[in-house]
């Protein structure tokens, strides 16, 4: 047949032979139910054939969200961090607690007033000092102070029950009770305790040094060719790069003066004045802008600390923007106080992260358990 490659002919039916073949083999197939991977991928997919769709639905259960009570449960909302941070966690082997007081006397509370303190957690922000008012306040309970001047009793209440007492003086009362309620906090309550003031990965700097100052200074020293003795010594058989003299033992480079500190006579050390082309560069408020910027978008638990060469007023803009993005500005140091931007972060999330073995935290803070023993629940999940 010749006219194969004229496409408006008919094509020919099917054989009734080799049809009735195929309906055969269908029905054979079908009677069978489960046949081969490379048949079943032939077949239309059907709803009573569950097996059709498994293929497609491996993925969805490889990226479906984990458990809460699994460890790398938050691997999702540090995805940024790690970018920035190659040493995000601890490994789990090491301790993120720290042993259990044995120097806490049993207050003997009462079971309702225990469990009234169990969402409580201890912040100790310098030393042995504890924040009784941030502790209480971030737990969502009311410590209320009173001193009746008749009974000359002080009182701490919490949520209007009467937690501890002692008599005498106001201040003298006061001192006693606040010591009784920080072993209570501490006997049944876990508490984080800040270790440094800051940690930090990023150290910034308002000036920085040159780029080509070193080799902008050895061009200024080299005479110009149009110089006259630059030409005189070329007549003469010089070669620009070598040394003077017959035997080419002589200096290489011409002597330049050099300004002297003030009135530093010869022979005394360090007396010549350093070079005014070393100037260190002066990077632009915008850029700090913009790190700032950037710091508040990941998920970074580090903290920023920018050096004393910063003025009042660059320190002023600085904390009003970092405010701006919710970071936490501080001024710490003692002489020369740093400006320490970090972010706001609750003790009840300082102390997950401890625990979990967040590198970062772990390095400011640390975790000490209630003297009365580490609650089952916390147990079930180390």
């Amino acid at each position: 047949m010749g006219g194969v490659k004229n496409r408006n002919k008919v094509k020919l039916p099917v054989p009734k032979a080799k049809q009735k073949k195929a309906v055969d083999k269908w029905q054979k197939d079908k009677g069978k139910g489960a046949v081969g991977p490379k048949k079943q991928g032939k077949l239309m997919p059907t709803a009573a054939d569950p097996d059709s769709k498994a293929p497609s639905r491996r993925p969805i259960v490889f990226v479906s969200p984990k458990p809460a009570d699994e460890p790398s449960s938050d691997e999702g909302d540090v995805s940024e961090e790690e970018q920035d941070e190659p040493e995000e966690s601890v490994p789990s082997k090491l301790p993120v607690l720290e042993p259990v007081p044995t120097d806490v006397p049993d207050p003997q509370l009462e079971p309702n007033k225990i469990k009234l303190l169990k969402p409580l957690i201890g912040y100790f922000y310098n030393g042995d000092q504890m924040s009784l008012k941030l502790s209480f306040e971030q737990a969502g309970l009311l410590l209320k102070p009173d001193y009746d001047e008749k009974t000359r009793v002080f009182r701490f209440r919490v949520e209007m029950r009467e937690i501890c007492r002692a008599e005498g003086e106001k201040n003298e009362a006061h001192t006693i009770a606040r010591e009784k309620l920080v072993q209570i906090v501490r006997y049944y309550c876990y508490c984080v305790k800040r270790v440094k003031e800051y940690h930090t990965r990023r150290k910034i700097f308002y000036t920085r040094p040159p780029k080509m100052a070193v080799q902008a200074q050895k061009d200024q020293k080299k005479i110009p060719e149009q110089n006259v003795g630059f030409q005189m010594l070329q007549k003469q058989g010089w070669n620009p790069g070598s040394a003077l003299g017959m035997s080419m033992e002589g200096i290489l480079e011409p002597i330049v003066a050099k300004k002297r500190k003030e009135k530093s006579g010869l022979g005394v050390e360090d007396a010549v004045a350093p070079d005014g082309t070393e100037e260190k560069v002066k990077i632009p408020i915008e850029a700090f802008y913009l790190l700032l910027k950037q710091y508040a978008g990941v998920n970074a638990l580090y903290d920023i600390v920018f050096s004393s060469q910063f003025s009042k007023h660059q320190v002023a803009k600085l904390k009003s923007f970092a405010m701006s993005l919710k970071l936490l500005p501080q001024m710490i140091g003692t002489n020369k106080k740093k400006l320490v931007v970090s972010r706001p972060l609750t003790i009840k999330e300082i102390k997950e992260g401890v625990m979990k073995g967040h590198s970062d935290l772990c390095a400011k803070y640390v975790v000490i358990p209630p003297a009365a023993g580490i609650p089952e629940e916390d147990k079930m999940l180390a």
